[in-house]
């Protein structure tokens, strides 16, 4: 023990400070996916259920930790968020479930040799309240015995009590189950609603709402969206959440050896895996980062809520050539992707599909939602276009919900115009190019009125991405005559 006089020279170690992400109060995500769930106190508390994380430390209180990020979905997004981009919030929905013999694995007793008094098992995903402590004949008490715990790698550390019946103990036998995070599919993450009302997977995207009071605009199920029964029920959820606002799907296209590992094989998996929709941005491939193989998708939806927030929580402009938080891009077995720019215009962009390119930072690449080619309609070929007709309904959907209930008089319906109409001007010029809400009195005759219902038209038009930008160069030799000839007197 140290003195507490002191006189000496020490030095000590403060924990690395997280980056503290930048905010967005329009544009979050909504990751449905796996987690180290084996971390937390409870884990059986944090399976299907919406979790809000406003910052990296929320991430292992709520959530678990893990050094092992590439085999928990979720954790994706997490390093791409976090780490990387440095945004939020971002709500996560865990699918793998302790409780559930298909997302666990149990490993049989092994003998462990004591050394002062403690045991490691280098394994990750254990579950505390699953480890059997014994001699191979008599199970050993947790708490009287013994205590259990995780180190800073996730491996559980057993500690044998002074008093307990393993004090002299030289070797002791442990078994115990752990995650199996390979055991889940794509039915966990789609989910459904139970006979008692309870939703798992893609349809807890209704409880986020009412239970965090956010409205999820980006929803991804990284990886597994590659899927295409996942994928059509992300588009298909994304469309009318709660039964009131609407957001976009962000899919992963399958690189694996049965997708598109390579160039030539995109065709026929865009065809065939992934959905023609106004809803959907895809990106292709794998992307690498720190030595790690993740999910596209969790980077694209990272960097479409930094460039939101950049843009004052508006999605009014495209990812397209900012700069992905990347070191390359691969396919699902880790084989590096070398594409020229030519190669993501005709192969990817061309198809309605994102990708990244070097020039000579890594850049996002794509301006199409999925929609593309079939759909050539600004406002469902575009992504940035259908993300910010999407954030106009929703905006006008939460400013008028207030109305709802109240009595239709000329007053409450010309402050409604006057209200969305102040909205729309103060998004013009820098978002939108324009726009304007009318109450149309042909649109609303007296038995509809009678009846309830008011109707209100807008007419808007937002922006195109320049995608491309051309310049004529012509070789003048008038120029150069002029030049040379300047100096004769």
């Amino acid at each position: 023990m140290r003195s507490r006089y002191k006189h000496r020279i020490e030095t000590n170690r403060k924990k690395t400070k997280s980056i503290q992400p930048d905010a967005c109060a329009s544009i979050i995500q909504l990751v449905i996916g796996t987690a180290p769930v084996n971390t937390l106190d409870n884990p059986g508390e944090a399976v299907n259920k919406p979790i809000i994380l406003e910052e990296k430390g929320d991430v292992e209180a709520y959530l678990g930790f893990t050094d092992e990020i590439e085999k928990y979905t979720i954790m994706h997004s997490v390093y791409a968020s976090f780490d990387k981009h440095a945004v939020s919030p971002i709500i996560v929905v865990n699918v793998l479930d302790p409780s559930n013999p298909a997302h666990t694995e149990v490993v049989a007793g092994e003998e462990y040799q004591i050394q002062k008094k403690m045991v490691t098992i280098e394994d990750t995903g254990v579950l505390l309240d699953k480890v059997v402590v014994s001699d191979g004949s008599t199970e050993y008490q947790k708490d009287t015995d013994y205590v259990i715990s995780f180190n800073s790698k996730g491996y559980p550390v057993i500690a044998l009590t002074d008093d307990g019946a393993l004090n002299e103990a030289s070797k002791i036998n442990i078994a115990y189950t752990k995650l199996n995070p390979d055991g889940v599919g794509a039915d966990d993450i789609i989910g459904g609603i139970d006979r008692e009302g309870i939703r798992s997977g893609i349809e807890v995207i209704n409880d986020v709402y009412p239970e965090t009071g956010l409205v999820p605009t980006i929803v991804l199920a990284p990886v597994f969206s590659s899927d295409p029964a996942v994928a059509t029920v992300l588009e298909a959820k994304v469309q009318n959440i709660y039964g009131m606002y609407n957001g976009k799907a962000v899919l992963d296209v399958d690189c694996t050896e049965n997708g598109a590992d390579t160039l030539q094989k995109i065709n026929d998996v865009r065809e065939n895996k992934v959905p023609y929709s106004r809803w959907c941005d895809a990106c292709w491939p794998m992307v690498k980062s720190d030595g790690m193989v993740l999910a596209f998708s969790s980077f694209a939806a990272a960097l479409m809520q930094s460039v939101a927030i950049n843009n004052s929580d508006v999605p009014s402009d495209s990812i397209d050539n900012y700069d992905l938080l990347i070191d390359g891009i691969c396919t699902a077995d880790g084989k590096i992707v070398r594409i020229t720019q030519d190669d993501a215009n005709d192969y990817l962009n061309a198809v309605g599909l994102y990708t990244a390119i070097r020039i000579p930072t890594w850049k996002a690449w794509g301006n199409n939602s999925t929609a593309y080619p079939k759909s050539t309609d600004s406002i469902d070929r575009w992504s940035s276009s259908v993300a910010m007709l999407n954030y106009l309904e929703n905006r006008f959907k939460i400013e008028c919900f207030p109305n709802i209930g109240r009595n239709a008089t000329q007053k409450k319906i010309q402050s409604i115009v006057d209200s969305f109409n102040m909205t729309l001007n103060s998004l013009t010029p820098d978002h939108i190019a324009g726009g304007m809400i009318i109450f149309d009195k042909k649109k609303n005759p007296i038995s509809k009125i009678i009846d309830g219902k008011v109707k209100f038209s807008t007419r808007f038009a937002t922006y195109s991405p320049m995608e491309y930008i051309e310049n004529e160069f012509e070789y003048d030799a008038s120029i150069l005559e002029a030049a040379l000839s300047g100096g004769e007197e």
